[in-house]
Formats: structure tokens, C-alpha cells, sequence
């Protein structure tokens, strides 16, 4: 049976999409390559901007009954030694507090409840390419793990989820992400021994980088850094040589990880290149780390995941439902359960005559969502990011951060700011405030 829409790719993006499909009556596949749960590289960090989606997909109280911690503070901190500390209302109109929860935990919650949901997720499955029909995407080729078999599935519409190295929204050129010597690099490990952080998040910046440490569950704290590729040739690739080359040539990371031990193994990713991408090729919609990374400092990687997976939802429902002639305003609203009668109807409508301007339509519609809620703050990661990789400008620039600590909050909202009308102020009771 052909599916209306193919997922590729089960972490908070993809998981998102099929969320929000399923919830609204569409007959989904998810693929994943790994099996759940998995670790992955991630600062680890929710932003109170993901709450509300998280509130509509019914995880909220999930997430901290799996033990996701309570951020009521962020600390910046040069290599200097200069400090600035703000809290998390300061940067954010969501809610006076963020989480940390591991990616394990968090994406395997987001996983589960799209199966609730209706959406079928099979793990262990790689995708190799998509199939196409009359130039329009028809299904993907891909490769099952557990037996070496090549399988085929139909759909409509392909989400692309798979994630910064997308084998369907890059070419080998685009994969280079930089001149040698000069790359970019991230690695990150939970840690044992490092003092509590007291309910913050840390950032320190060094002249080869910067990391961050937040608590997350089970009294492990999650490190997250990122290097140059020189740095990390230097120290022949191997971490704890990394980390004293680079990291610990901030004097207040120096003194937080004197003790620290590794839980578990070390994840590393590169190169890496931030900034948006397309968010279509060939037809296939791409969300999260596919259409583009926004800069780890800025804390919203998550919430861009999740916010990326609802635009497509969103978009491919709202232009079915007007080709089928339904209503909008009783056919597509966000957070039910209900299943929209219109959409099979407007699905088959999408396999006739008219499914090239239907595609294009999608694309339109999730394009002009994209940009007014996160075109806008992909520049502005881009610009803060010359300070952040500039020991001298970020060393200046903590001094006036130090002399005006509410010039911080202001910069990190800057990096949030957008057309959030889907969210609002996270009150606890289940729903943004009003």
C-alpha cells in the first residue's frame, strides 16, 4: 500500500513531521537508519521555544518524568576569565526555564509517540534514493539492515530528515564545508565527576573554539565543543588531547573538568557548516539539520528540528485540503488528534493531473513559512558567529557583555526572535498562555 508521505530519518525533525501528519489523518513512514535509542552529538539543550510543540505533540510531561533537567540560567565565559551570567527569562519569552534531557531519551520519546500516533517507523532501514515518476518524487530505495535487502516504498511526498550529510539534498561538492586546515569539528561525551552546574548551562570560548556543559538526567553532565581541524589534527584525533589543546585553555572550563571522567564513548561529527541550505531539491522537502544548521551557540538546533517538521506537515495538509476543497480553519488544526476526512481524498487528487503544481505548492507554502520564522534568525547566528570563532572579539565583546548584562539577553533573543504563531508563553498547565 503507497504511503502519503515518507519520513527519512527519526530524530526530533523527522519524528516531528510524522507527529503532525499523523495527528491530522495521513498514512506515514518513518525510516530510520539507526536502531532507537542511539546517542548523538547535541548540546542537549531545549529551549523553552520548544515547549509548545512538545506540548502538542503530548511528550511535555514525558520528557521530565525521563528526567530532563531544569535551566534557569546561562553563563557565558572567555578564556580570560571574564564572565557574564543572565537567566533563561532574559533570552527568552517562552518560559523562566529550560531543559536538558539526552538525545537518547528525547528522541526515542519523540519516536514512540509517533507511532502512537499512527505513523508506521521501522528502524534499521537506509535510504539509498528516491524513485520518481514523470520527474515527481514516487517513493525511496532502501536498504534493510538486518538482512541486506533492498525494498521499495510509494508515496507521494518525500521528507528529507536525514540530517546535515543528506545524500538527497547534497552533492559531493557541497560536502566539503570548507577550506582544509580550517574546518570545523564537534565532539561530545557525558561526564561523571564534574561538580553539580547548579541548574545553568556553561558556555566557554577559546581560541579554537567553543563548548558548553548542562546537567542532564541520571547526575551526568553532557560536554559539547567545537574545534578547528587544525586543533584536532594536532592532537591526532584523540579527544582528551583535544580537549587539553583547546578547551582547557579557558581558565574556568580548566577548573570545572579537573576532575571529570567519560561516561559511555565520545561522538564526534565534521566538517560542519552552518547557515541555511536549500529546503527543496528534486521535489523532496528537506527539515532539520538537512535544510541548514543554525549555529550551536545560539541553543535553538532543537527547536529549528521541531519547527521544520511541523512547517512540512502543515504545508503539505493546508495545500491538500484547499485542492480537495475543504476548509482550512475545520480540516487542518494544529495539536488534535482527529483525523482530517479530506486528506486521502486530496492525496489522490495529488497523484493526477495536477500533482507537479500540487508539489510546487507545498514547497511554496513550507518556503514562505520557513522564511518568516527562521530566515531571519539564520543571519543573525551568522553574524554573532565572527565573534564566536574570534578570541579577540569574543573577549571584547564579554566586556561589554560583563558592563551591560542585558545587552546578552537582547543578542540571544535576536537569535529566537521570529514569527512564532504557533507559540507563545509556556504557563505549565499543558498550553502556551495567552
Amino acid at each position: 500500500m503507497p504511503y502519503d508521505a515518507i519520513i527519512i530519518g527519526g530524530g526530533p525533525a523527522g519524528s516531528s513531521a510524522a507527529i503532525s501528519l499523523a495527528q491530522r489523518g495521513a498514512c506515514v513512514l518513518l525510516l530510520e537508519e539507526k536502531r532507537m535509542p542511539r546517542g548523538k552529538l547535541c548540546g542537549e539543550f531545549i529551549t523553552p521555544e520548544c515547549f509548545p510543540s512538545l506540548e502538542r505533540f503530548g511528550v511535555m510531561d514525558r520528557m521530565l518524568a525521563a528526567g530532563a533537567q531544569r535551566l534557569t540560567r546561562v553563563s557565558l565565559n572567555t578564556s580570560s576569565g571574564k564572565s557574564v551570567q543572565t537567566h533563561i527569562s532574559a533570552i527568552s519569552s517562552g518560559a523562566p526555564w529550560a531543559m536538558s534531557l539526552s538525545r537518547a531519551r528525547f528522541d526515542q520519546i519523540l519516536i514512540d509517540r509517533a507511532r502512537e500516533a499512527g505513523a508506521e517507523c521501522l528502524e534499521g532501514f537506509a535510504v539509498k534514493c528516491c524513485l520518481y515518476e514523470n520527474a515527481l518524487p514516487s517513493g525511496v530505495e532502501a536498504l534493510s539492515l538486518a538482512d541486506g535487502k533492498q525494498v521499495s516504498f510509494k508515496a507521494r511526498f518525500i521528507i528529507d530528515a536525514s540530517g546535515r550529510n543528506s545524500r538527497l539534498m547534497l552533492g559531493k561538492r557541497e560536502r566539503v564545508a570548507g577550506r582544509r586546515g580550517s574546518r570545523l569539528y564537534a565532539l561530545k561525551a557525558h561526564l561523571t565527576g564534574v561538580e553539580p552546574v547548579d541548574a545553568s548551562v556553561e558556555m566557554f570560548f577559546f581560541p579554537e573554539g567553543y563548548g558548553g556543559l548542562a546537567r542532564v538526567e541520571d547526575d551526568l553532565v553532557n560536554l559539547c565543543f567545537i574545534v578547528d581541524e587544525r586543533t584536532l589534527k594536532t592532537a591526532g584525533g584523540d579527544p582528551a588531547r583535544v580537549i587539553e589543546t583547546s578547551l582547557m585553555n579557558n581558565r574556568l572550563a580548566r577548573e570545572r573538568l579537573r576532575d571529570a571522567r567519560v561516561a559511555g564513548k565520545w561522538y564526534s561529527a565534521g566538517p560542519l557548516t552552518f547557515g541555511r541550505r536549500r529546503l527543496a531539491r528534486n521535489g523532496i522537502l528537506a527539515i532539520g539539520d538537512a535544510s541548514g544548521m543554525i549555529d550551536p551557540f545560539t541553543g535553538t538546533g532543537i527547536q529549528i528540528a521541531l519547527r521544520t517538521g511541523e512547517m512540512a506537515s502543515e504545508a503539505i495538509c493546508e495545500t491538500l485540503t484547499l485542492s480537495s476543497g475543504a476548509s482550512v480553519e475545520s480540516n487542518a488544526a494544529v495539536g488534535g488528534d482527529a483525523a482530517v476526512p479530506p486528506l486521502s481524498t486530496a492525496i489522490a487528487i495529488g497523484n493526477g493531473s495536477r500533482a507537479g503544481s500540487i508539489v510546487d505548492e507545498v514547497l511554496a507554502r513550507y518556503a514562505q513559512r520557513y522564511e518568516s520564522e527562521l530566515d531571519q534568525r539564520m543571519k543573525t547566528a551568522g553574524l554573532l558567529r565572527v565573534a564566536a570563532f574570534s578570541p579577540r572579539t569574543a573577549s571584547l565583546f564579554a566586556g561589554v557583555l560583563t558592563r551591560a548584562p542585558r545587552l546578552a539577553g537582547f543578542i540571544f533573543r535576536a537569535t529566537r526572535s521570529g514569527n512564532h504563531s504557533h507559540d507563545g508563553p509556556y504557563d505549565g498547565s499543558g498550553q502556551p498562555a495567552e
